[in-house]
């Protein structure tokens, strides 16, 4: 086995949680910059919604390394769903739930 590989291999699991974590992060600070928020505002938001992206990847790192993805794969995997997963959850998640209690209007064949 290489070297590069055989690194890999021993890599601690803290490591890839902390790339999970840095995605969701680096993520959400992009999203509040684009929304031009800054202060406390923004330390607010990235404290309250990036602990979400960071829930999401580390759970979509954790089930790809379950299903026996290589340990980069599945950190890849996280960082890129912990960047952009937590907003998709909560929009569908969202229509759920807006169609569960009845607030919105569900369009013929648009079941789900």
């Amino acid at each position: 086995m290489p070297n590069e590989q055989q690194a890999l291999a021993e890599m601690p699991v803290w490591v890839l949680i902390l790339l999970a974590a840095a995605g969701g992060v680096s993520g959400e600070m992009w999203r509040a910059d684009k929304a031009g928020l800054t202060g406390w505002v923004l330390l607010r938001r990235l404290a309250l919604r990036s602990g979400a992206s960071v829930v999401c990847g580390v759970a979509v790192m954790f089930l790809a390394m379950a299903m026996g993805a290589a340990l980069l794969l599945a950190a890849a995997i996280g960082s890129l769903t912990a960047a952009a997963g937590a907003e998709v959850a909560v929009g569908l998640y969202e229509r759920w739930a807006a169609k569960r209690i009845g607030v919105c209007d569900v369009q013929p064949g648009a079941e789900g």
